[in-house]
């Protein structure tokens, strides 16, 4: 049985594994850090099959004392949003809809905020392609591409829900 509910600080382990394991697609993500996203977090759920943490969505709205420059940048071009910080999916899981199932469950949420802006942002130099490609089929739109630092540019992401 497949379940999807908000992130307790049970969860916090396993999160913090699931994000290590893809720590060179999103950022590094300690217990100390999981529970200040957490505490700044408008949406938080995970999904859990078989007694077994598959996946996790974090998500924060504007006006966030947030230090992420994507996030930052969002906050700075939109007044209503839900910012998607990082979804992740277990090793040997990815593939089958859970994310997709974690983002339709946040547009359902958001809607009944009244939130109409989904952003987020991916790789795109170098290019996370499995990103591009579960975004692009979700509806998102790239609104900017930004250079951070050096070496990486994002592409900003926008999904605007039906009012």
């Amino acid at each position: 049985m497949l379940t999807i509910h908000p992130a307790t600080v049970d969860d916090f382990t396993i999160i913090e594994s699931l994000n290590n394991s893809v720590v060179n697609l999103t950022s590094p993500m300690d217990a100390e850090r999981i529970q200040q996203l957490h505490a700044m977090s408008s949406y938080h759920r995970v999904i859990i099959q078989d007694s077994q943490l598959m996946a996790f969505l974090l998500v924060l709205g504007p006006d966030c004392d947030y230090d992420s420059v994507n996030y930052q940048w969002f906050d700075q071009h939109y007044e209503d949003f839900a910012y998607i910080d990082r979804i992740v999916v277990r090793d040997g899981s990815r593939g089958r809809g859970l994310g997709t199932l974690l983002y339709e469950n946040l547009f359902a949420w958001a809607t009944g905020q009244k939130i109409w802006n989904i952003v987020c942002e991916y790789n795109a130099d170098p290019l996370n392609e499995a990103s591009r490609e579960f975004h692009n089929a979700l509806g998102f739109q790239e609104v900017s591409l930004e250079q951070i630092g050096q070496s990486k540019q994002v592409s900003m992401q926008l999904r605007v829900l039906a009012v």
